[in-house]
């Protein structure tokens, strides 16, 4: 019982160990925009040892769940940090910047409350900033069937470039998105798991 206990206090102690230990990784990603113009946005996300979800002992670098985006948009500086899986970055008739994440993502809609919609896809607003970003209950029409134009898959720390054109992106997205219309497109009949099982 004993060796059991010290096992456990060992196993616990290296898993608080590991977990302060992080890494931030940064790259320069090329963005075609739905305006027929091209930019580059900066994107920050943090790495740290975490468990599997299915097994916690496996413990690896992986990224949090809290990501950012900068970028310049019409003389204007802008930066989105927060927990949304960006998939698009597209500009409003308005001339205004928008962000679009699956709102199921990252279970972004638990931690804010967010209604079942359809599609199931989260807009974000910058306001005058450019720096605090809210969202309307529903996704504006104008956005359906938007393809996706920023990163979502994320490679070990140590794997990830430092710059990514447009066709890098497609090529590492390619694998997580060829059977899933909703990773490729902002897909206007996309419900999700939650919306499903009302």
């Amino acid at each position: 019982m004993k060796a059991y206990w010290k096992l456990g206090v060992a196993l616990g102690a290296a898993v608080l160990y590991l977990s302060t230990c992080s890494k931030t990784v940064q790259w320069d990603e090329e963005v075609p925009l739905n305006t027929g113009q091209t930019i580059w946005v900066k994107r920050t996300v943090v790495y740290s040892s975490q468990g599997g979800a299915g097994n916690p002992l496996d413990v690896a670098d992986r990224p949090e769940r809290e990501q950012a985006i900068e970028f310049t948009w019409d003389g204007r500086r802008y930066r989105y940090e927060g927990d949304a899986r960006i998939m698009v970055l597209a500009i409003s008739p308005q001339n205004r910047p928008v962000l679009i994440a699956k709102a199921s993502d990252n279970s972004w809609y638990a931690e804010h409350s967010y209604p079942c919609t359809t599609p199931f896809y989260v807009q974000l607003v910058p306001d005058e900033s450019g720096q605090a970003w809210t969202w309307p209950p529903y996704i504006d029409k104008w956005l359906y069937n938007l393809p996706a134009n920023l990163l979502l898959s994320r490679q070990p720390p140590g794997q990830m470039k430092s710059r990514y054109t447009s066709a890098d992106r497609q090529t590492e997205d390619a694998p997580g998105a060829v059977q899933n219309v909703s990773q490729q497109r902002i897909d206007p009949t996309y419900t999700g798991d939650r919306c499903m099982r009302k």
